[in-house]
């Protein structure tokens, strides 16, 4: 069996960022330092990058929120620091086409990005309310991602991008959201992004045994992924919570 490792990468943080609209109607008047996450799976021969980040904190600031980055955080000096170079990687998923996710796919020139159909064709024309997270030209901007148009490569469902490394389809915080589920000498790990951006919302409360993003196209998808995810039986790995750098890399 082929095992990889995964490594997490902190390109920026949203400092102050209101923590329902991580965990549905839970934590009011709670804000929360959260960091924005690109995560690098390697092994066999493989160099896997899931996920670009967002633009320069002066977009942020302009379209979205304030966000902090430091320089050693800019996505290509982050993946220097480990040993890759954007320009040699040839396979990059997308878990969304939300912002803070896929705003430096410029950086890899050969990449072929993998992100889910309907996420596209949803966030070509999104419902108003998630326009900004969409960087549609009707907030005044154009997304990030239309650079990379012709590099995407259009999936439908899980799809097995590699041996050992597999899509996971999982909607609600989004139509097309995808997860990434990875083959590890420690048993699958997932890399579960924005369906699961905190431990809490993974571990829920005494209220609910999962906590839904409060971002989210359909709540009762939402539900089923969580279920989906139980089935699948792999350590979750959230995609906005400072733990995860507790460890480097993982397992």
């Amino acid at each position: 069996m082929t095992v990889y490792t995964i490594k997490p990468l902190e390109v920026g943080n949203f400092p102050n960022l209101p923590k329902p609209v991580l965990t549905y109607l839970c934590g009011f008047g709670e804000t929360i330092r959260v960091p924005i996450v690109i995560w690098a799976i390697e092994g066999a021969g493989e160099r896997i990058l899931v996920d670009t980040g967002s633009g320069n904190p002066q977009r942020a600031l302009k379209y979205h929120r304030f966000m902090e980055q430091a320089e050693t955080q800019r996505p290509g000096i982050a993946l220097e620091r480990i040993g890759w170079n954007p320009a040699d990687i040839d396979v990059l998923i997308l878990t969304h086409l939300h912002w803070d996710h896929c705003g430096n796919n410029h950086l890899f020139k050969r990449a072929r990005f993998i992100v889910q159909e309907n996420e596209l064709r949803y966030a070509i024309s999104p419902l108003p309310t998630h326009c900004v997270a969409y960087e549609t030209p009707g907030i005044g901007t154009i997304p990030l991602w239309l650079e990379t148009y012709s590099q995407l490569d259009l999936i439908r469902g899980d799809h097995q991008v590699a041996p050992g490394i597999s899509t996971v389809h999982l909607p609600g915080h989004s139509p097309g959201f995808q997860g990434v589920l990875v083959d590890t000498i420690d048993g699958p790990y997932l890399i579960a992004g924005d369906c699961v951006p905190l431990y809490e919302s993974w571990k829920g409360n005494e209220h609910e045994k999962h906590i839904p993003s409060g971002v989210h196209t359909d709540i009762y998808s939402c539900y089923q992924s969580f279920e989906k995810l139980e089935e699948i039986g792999a350590t979750i790995l959230p995609g906005h919570d400072m733990r995860i750098f507790e460890k480097s890399v993982y397992p």
